[in-house]
């Protein structure tokens, strides 16, 4: 999620500076050839197109008269106008905005910019309306992230206070606000263990989530993300992964009460 908030934002910077965009992977270290040896690259792989191709002619002329401008992520991290901040404001022209506050930007930009490829979206779309039951605005999503955050010195968050933060918007739903029912909960989680923590809280709730589903057992990172792990895993684990990551994204995207932390990029 770091990388794609990068492209998203060196996306939005090159607009800004009047720049064509592309994005080339093959430096990357987490871009692990295939049994062929190729390298194809998180985005070949997963998403649909972004920006330029590579061997496009402007690309090509740019790189032969050493127009290149190359982004670091640091661009991004110490300057709050780059990360397009809650609250700031951005005049983008070359984009159709004369004036456009941080979220909304960039919440228009992840529809324009970030398309996985059919098979993820269909895949995406089937978990949410036939396994897990999930209408859009009609139920809530909790983001549990833990794994290699611990090491980056972060305290994860109890798991009660989601549940407590659960009951302060429960308003927000009709059907409890008619009946009491209280709406399903989608939980996004990088760790598995905390589906039957959250269930013994509240056993009168319905709990849904990935972890529940058979085919995810093969899924990397089920009891933690650990981004040194990442070169470790096979082609079938990493692609159960990102079926259940997109996923993921698709549903908290579409909840009508999102319930996240702020050490991740979700």
């Amino acid at each position: 999620t770091n990388a794609l908030k990068m492209i998203l934002l060196g996306g939005v910077k090159s607009w800004e500076e009047h720049r064509c965009f592309f994005v080339d992977e093959s430096q990357s270290h987490l871009n692990k050839p295939d049994e062929q040896g190729v390298r194809h690259g998180f985005l070949h792989k997963y998403m649909e197109p972004i920006g330029l191709p590579l061997d496009h002619p402007m690309v090509v002329k740019a790189r032969e008269e050493n127009r290149i401008a190359q982004r670091d992520w640091s661009e991004f991290w110490n300057d709050l106008h780059a990360r397009r901040a809650y609250g700031d404001v951005s005049k983008l022209p070359f984009l159709g905005f004369q004036e456009i506050e941080g979220h909304n930007l960039k919440r228009n930009l992840i529809r324009r910019l970030w398309r996985p490829h059919p098979k993820y979206r269909q895949a995406s779309c089937s978990a949410m309306e036939i396994t897990h039951g999930l209408k859009p605005a009609e139920y809530m999503a909790f983001s549990v992230r833990r794994g290699d955050k611990g090491e980056e010195k972060f305290s994860f968050t109890e798991l009660s206070e989601y549940i407590n933060e659960a009951e302060k918007q429960l308003h927000r739903f009709s059907t409890f606000e008619q009946n009491q029912q209280v709406p399903k909960i989608f939980v996004a989680t990088d760790d598995c263990s905390v589906l039957p923590e959250f269930r013994n809280m509240r056993p009168a709730w319905t709990f849904v989530s990935e972890c529940d589903v058979e085919e995810n057992s093969k899924a990397a990172a089920q009891n933690g993300f650990a981004l040194r792990d990442f070169k470790k895993w096979g082609e079938a684990a990493e692609d159960a992964h990102f079926t259940k990551f997109f996923t993921e994204i698709y549903a908290m995207a579409m909840s009508r009460v999102f319930i996240g932390v702020g050490y991740t990029n979700v």
